[in-house]
Order: structure tokens, then C-alpha cells, then sequence
């Protein structure tokens, strides 16, 4: 049997969670940024999910040569439009797409797991400089996407960042320029250059996004960034230490200590509609606690629940499944509670042998020995006889 007794440890949600307002640069930068990474070959590519809740992607595309670099030399910093609403995107992973054989037009499609939300999400299209994509796709229903559905927000040279990176052989300042009516991104075509990017911030609900890309001359190659706003979810643990089990429980039935719940404890992050939220690699999305609390690092905005997954040392009290909203600003999630009891106190060292004798070291170091053999042995004892008969004599004195 468990302990009568109701022995608690109380579990908050709380989100730091940072507002991603267009041209604010402290946007979504404090959760980190929320960029996907890039992963595959042979024309085929995986687009792993920059925020918890929104969904990855496949590319294919017939373009050569692909790259996927880390963005160690090139990438957007806090002082470009991107860069200020996502967060810097230094090293965060691209993908990098030329054109075909004979520098023919390429064509590259990002096709989502799922339609992607209306609103909170980027793309930005780089090097776009002796070259031109041209930009199409399919909304949620199957509809092809309009000028105003990609939500194209300006365009920028990445180069004009300070610091500048490392990959910018100088501050260029060259950009691009949209065409709506063709939906194409265009560059000025005055030689090789590096930074001219175009930014989109989709207005619609995306299926898929297709990039047909041109050659005007130079060297073709374009670069592609996707990024969505993500907060960090973090639930402390505040444990209520309590008694032990009573003598002569079942040690199969006793509660766990509150300590001890290193993966016995868990939270898994499920949507609205409770299934649980996967990973890149089709994982659930789960938070272990770390130096007292559980993490969900990138989680993108929206509504979502928070299940609690115990052993049976770590019965839970109550609801084990409760909503979480996560929005722009901070948010206080839901709580658990959990049975627990605290670590047994540490028992004070007893001394064997070894600890014995140090210590009859010390003393014998401490004072001199008292002789009880050879000459004056007799008056040293026949003293600690008196002071034996005089502190007997008080004891009974005491007593009366």
C-alpha cells in the first residue's frame, strides 16, 4: 500500500515566449531563432520543422549544383528586414540550388507535410543578382497561390548587416526587385555579387511552394532561408519535500523520490486536437527535466496541450492532459501534480575502525598520556578514583 498521506510536487508552464513584430529586433531573437535545417542529396532534401507545431517539408528540385551550408560565412544579421523579424540566421543552415546542365531553368518545390498556417512564417530568396526565380504553389485547397498570397515584404542586401559577414567581399548594395504581376524576383544583372535577398511573409495557407530558376549570366545560384516565430516553453518543478513511506510499506508500492524523476517524468507536447506534436524526424516532441525543469525550446504560436508521462513510482493527482497557449508574449501553462517523497537525510558517518583511531590519534595528540604502570601510576590513580567519588556523590545530590 502507498503512503495515506497526500505527499505533492507542484509543476508550472511557463513560457518565455518573444513577440516576432516585423521590424523589431529583439523579435523571437531571446527563444532563439526558429530557421529549418537542411538535410539529403541527390535531389532529394528534407526540410526539418524551425519551430514545434509547424510542419517540415520535402524539396526535390533538377537544379545542380545543391549546397547546404551552416551559415557560419553567410547569413542575415539583426540589421536586415529578415533578420529583425526571425532572429539572426548566423549559423543557421540554408540550401543553396543552381540552375540544370547548360544553365537551363531549374525547378525546385517545397511541398509541406502539411499546409502550412496563414500567418507567423517566412522564405527569403538570396543571390539573386545576374538571375531570376520566379515563384508559384498551391494553397490548402489545392489553389494556385497569388502575388498577394506570398506576401513578398521588400528586399535587402545582406551585406549592408553590421558586422558584416564573412562570406561579403565587400558592403555591396545591389537588390533585387519584385514583379508581381509574374510573381518573379529578379536581380540587376550588373555582374556577380553577393547579399541581394528578397523577403516573403505568406498571407494564405501554403501546400507547396515551386521556384523556377533563370539564368540572366554569371554564375547562377540562389539561396533559400525559411524561418517561423518560436518560444521557449520552459515548467519549472517546485517540489514540496515530505515524510517517507511509514515502516513496512511494500517497497513495490512506494512513491518515488523528488529527485529521482530524471526519465520517469516527462512532457509531451500534443495540438489542439490531442496528437502529438513530431520532430523532424517523426518523434514526439517530448521535454525531460534539466537542472530542475522541463523545456520545450522552439515552439511555434498556437494552441496545443501538455500531457504528463509518469512510471507508476510517480502517480499523478488529477487531470494528466491540459490545454497550453502559446502567443506573443509570455504564458502561464498548466499544472501537474505529482506524488513524490524527498531523498532520506543523509546519515551522519558512524566511525569504524579507521575513524576510531584518527580521532584516539588526535587525542593522544592533544593531551599527554597518563602513566598506569611504573613510578606515580598509584597517584594518578588513586586521582581519577576522587574525581570519579565526587562526581557520584553530585549525581546523588541531584537526586535528593
Amino acid at each position: 500500500m502507498r503512503k495515506q498521506s497526500s505527499q505533492w510536487i507542484r509543476i508550472g508552464t511557463i513560457a518565455a515566449a518573444v513577440a516576432a513584430a516585423v521590424l523589431a529586433p529583439s523579435a523571437a531573437a531571446a527563444a532563439g531563432p526558429g530557421y529549418a535545417a537542411w538535410s539529403g542529396g541527390g535531389g532529394e532534401y528534407r526540410m526539418a520543422a524551425p519551430a514545434a507545431g509547424f510542419p517540415a517539408a520535402d524539396l526535390t528540385t533538377d537544379g545542380s549544383p545543391v549546397t547546404t551550408p551552416s551559415g557560419k560565412s553567410i547569413w542575415m544579421g539583426d540589421g536586415t528586414p529578415f533578420g529583425a523579424a526571425y532572429g539572426s540566421s548566423r549559423d543557421q543552415g540554408y540550401i543553396g540550388i543552381g540552375t540544370t546542365s547548360g544553365n537551363l531553368p531549374s525547378t525546385t518545390t517545397l511541398a509541406f507535410d502539411t499546409p502550412t498556417p496563414a500567418a507567423k512564417w517566412a522564405f527569403a530568396l538570396g543571390d539573386i543578382d545576374v538571375d531570376m526565380v520566379r515563384i508559384s504553389g498551391t494553397d490548402a485547397g489545392g489553389n494556385p497561390l497569388s502575388a498577394a498570397d506570398l506576401g513578398y515584404q521588400g528586399s535587402f542586401n545582406l551585406c549592408q548587416n553590421s558586422p558584416r559577414p564573412a562570406g561579403c567581399a565587400s558592403a555591396a548594395t545591389d537588390q533585387p526587385t519584385w514583379d508581381a504581376g509574374t510573381m518573379t524576383l529578379r536581380g540587376q544583372n550588373n555582374g556577380d555579387t553577393t547579399g541581394p535577398t528578397g523577403w516573403f511573409q505568406p498571407t494564405a495557407s501554403v501546400a507547396s511552394l515551386t521556384f523556377t530558376f533563370s539564368r540572366m549570366s554569371g554564375i547562377p545560384m540562389f539561396q533559400l532561408w525559411t524561418a517561423a516565430e518560436a518560444h521557449e516553453v520552459v515548467t519549472e518543478i517546485e517540489p514540496v519535500l515530505v515524510s517517507a513511506p511509514a515502516p513496512g510499506t511494500d517497497p513495490g508500492d512506494v512513491v518515488g523520490h523528488c529527485d529521482d524523476m530524471a526519465g520517469e517524468v516527462s512532457l509531451e507536447l500534443l495540438d489542439a486536437n490531442g496528437d502529438p506534436v513530431t520532430d523532424e524526424n517523426g518523434d514526439p516532441v517530448v521535454a525531460e527535466p534539466v537542472d530542475g525543469a522541463f523545456t520545450f525550446p522552439k515552439v511555434f504560436p498556437g494552441s496545443y496541450q501538455v500531457r504528463i508521462v509518469t512510471d507508476e513510482h510517480f502517480p499523478v493527482d488529477g487531470a494528466t492532459v491540459q490545454d497550453l497557449e502559446v502567443v506573443d508574449g509570455d504564458v502561464t501553462g498548466p499544472a501537474f501534480s505529482v506524488e513524490c517523497t524527498p531523498e532520506p537525510p543523509q546519515a551522519e558517518p558512524v566511525g569504524d575502525d579507521k575513524t576510531d583511531d584518527a580521532a584516539d590519534d588526535g587525542a593522544d595528540d592533544a593531551r599527554p598520556a597518563l602513566p598506569i604502570t611504573g613510578p606515580g601510576a598509584g597517584l594518578w590513580i588513586a586521582a581519577l578514583l576522587a574525581i570519579a567519588g565526587g562526581a557520584l556523590a553530585l549525581r546523588r545530590a541531584r537526586r535528593l
